[in-house]
């Protein structure tokens, strides 16, 4: 993978997270002051999410697809993954929860029950939300971190079994196949370990394997078909042009903006604008944990001081929008960075091979 391809690839995972903390925002808006915010409170979950399962998939397979059956020692792998995940992620969970003990209204009331702290904090599923609500998708990256380590610890006889055996299964929940959909679903652990997001992750694996000898020269055509595709998909949920709804329509528009990222050839001169992306894309992990704190903010300090009255409610979210990004920012350069990169040389961990990172 060629430096273009790895900043394109990593400018569309800033492209993304900006999408979260965008359909956020509308939502927080419509909370705050029953404002559509650029009318897409009501079209659901963005697709940043899901394109961020597609990723991951696709840069693991990438990075470690040729280790798969190695009988490899994983420890030095989980360990590098998930330092990358769980020392932020407490952080700003023990950050927020104090909050929902000194005011419970302001979460949904089982927030500061053990159970749900201790599974919050291990990203343990649960039949609701995490203290953290947004941090609901870490769980299953590490779900796939935790299979990937399955299948290079073991032989590839079993690994392939071991995949088929997922894939089979979460097919048959996606599907409701007849006793065995309808078991999983009852089942939160179950329903956990074979859900439809199964499906994401190993469309990116499957991605990177078409895209290890093949390369294509329309590269453009296919980023631009895949943003008019998550643009398509938001206007049918916004209008109901269609009655099927289904988040793993994302799928198709994901996999072709990653196909034209991973075939931007190294000679080409990538815009000014993408470089800004690249740097978002360094920080999605900031911004996916730490946007909704911020913006829950700002809209408070606007409700308080009136601010949105004075400026009308389409400027105060534009305003909440320009100051959440560089918040989240700092807070990546000053923390997450820091944190991640003192625990690693703390730990003598090695660099992944990529310099895109995984998670």
């Amino acid at each position: 993978m060629n430096t273009n391809q790895r900043t394109v690839i990593q400018a569309s995972r800033g492209a993304a997270a900006f999408f979260v903390m965008l359909f956020h925002t509308s939502a927080m808006s419509f909370k705050y002051f029953h404002y559509d915010f650029l009318g897409i409170s009501g079209i659901g979950r963005s697709g940043g999410v899901d394109f961020f399962f597609v990723l991951t998939g696709f840069l693991l397979y990438h990075t470690y697809g040729q280790k798969i059956g190695t009988k490899m020692t994983v420890i030095p792998f989980l360990t590098s993954r998930l330092i990358r995940i769980y020392p932020f992620y407490w952080l700003i969970t023990l950050t927020v929860l104090p909050v929902y003990f000194l005011v419970p209204s302001f979460g949904y009331g089982y927030e500061t029950y053990k159970d749900t702290i201790i599974k919050s904090l291990l990203l343990l599923p649960q039949t609701h939300g995490p203290v953290l609500p947004v941090a609901w998708s870490l769980s299953y990256f590490v779900l796939f971190y935790l299979v990937f380590s399955i299948l290079m610890a073991v032989g590839k006889k079993p690994a392939n079994l071991f995949v088929s055996l997922w894939v089979l299964l979460t097919i048959c929940h996606v599907l409701r196949a007849p006793i065995i959909g309808a078991d999983l679903d009852r089942h939160v652990y179950l329903n956990f370990l074979f859900s439809e997001v199964n499906l994401e992750f190993f469309a990116g694996c499957l991605l990177a394997k078409w895209v290890e000898h093949r390369r294509t020269k329309h590269y453009k055509m296919l980023i631009i078909l895949g943003i008019l595709g998550f643009f398509s998909i938001w206007v049918n949920n916004m209008y109901n042009l269609t009655t099927y709804h289904n988040y793993l329509f994302y799928i198709i528009p994901a996999v072709l903006v990653l196909l034209g990222a991973s075939s931007v050839p190294e000679q080409f001169r990538l815009p000014y604008w993408v470089q800004h992306l690249n740097k978002l894309g360094n920080a999605s992990y900031t911004i996916l944990l730490t946007h909704l704190l911020f913006i829950s903010i700002i809209m408070k300090l606007s409700v308080v001081t009136h601010i949105s009255e004075y400026l009308g409610f389409l400027l105060t979210d534009l305003i909440v929008v320009f100051l959440t990004v560089p918040l989240c920012y700092t807070v990546y350069r000053l923390a997450e960075k820091q944190l991640v990169t003192g625990l690693k040389n703390a730990m003598k961990l090695k660099p992944a091979k990529s310099s895109v990172p995984i998670s």
